[in-house]
Formats: structure tokens, C-alpha cells, sequence
């Protein structure tokens, strides 16, 4: 094969390559797009049920202060309510 048949083989060649490297370029691109809108979907689902969860865990946090705020007052009053019983009771336990 001479120099000038092989040019004129790789335009060709090239030429045919480029037309489908267009294609398979934009093929890729779109599949790409695609599987990026997937991801961003998924990740917005995911931060949603991120967001659910700390709803949860915030009122779980607020109902566990009350509750320890709210349990020494309780036992305060319980023993409150026991020596005042016992007091009336003259001191005779139950």
C-alpha cells in the first residue's frame, strides 16, 4: 500500500470513526444524564427519610428532658405525699 492509499484509508477510517464516536459520545452523554437524574432522585428520597428521622429523634429528644426535668419533681412529691401520710399515720408505717 502506498503512502497515498493510506491516507486515504485513515480518512475513511477516521471519518467512520468520528461519525460513530458522535453517536457513541452521545449515547454516553445521555445514559450519562440519565444515571445522574437516578442518583439525584435517590439522594433527594434518602434526604427526606434523613429529614423523617430527625423529626423523630428531635421529639424523642424533647419528650426524654421533660422526663428528666418532670422525674425528680415526681419522686419529690411521692416522698412528700409518704411522710405525710406517715405523719397522720403517727409514724406506724402502713
Amino acid at each position: 500500500m502506498t503512502a497515498e492509499e493510506t491516507q486515504s484509508v485513515q480518512l475513511v477510517v477516521g471519518s467512520l470513526l468520528g461519525t460513530a464516536g458522535v453517536g457513541v459520545l452521545t449515547w454516553a452523554a445521555k445514559s450519562l444524564v440519565g444515571e445522574i437524574r437516578a442518583l439525584v432522585e435517590k439522594v433527594a428520597r434518602q434526604d427526606e427519610r434523613i429529614n423523617a428521622v430527625a423529626v423523630e429523634l428531635g421529639a424523642l429528644r424533647r419528650w426524654r428532658d421533660e422526663f428528666v426535668r418532670g422525674l425528680p419533681a415526681q419522686v419529690q412529691q411521692v416522698v412528700e405525699l409518704e411522710l405525710l401520710r406517715m405523719s397522720q399515720s403517727g409514724g406506724r408505717g402502713s
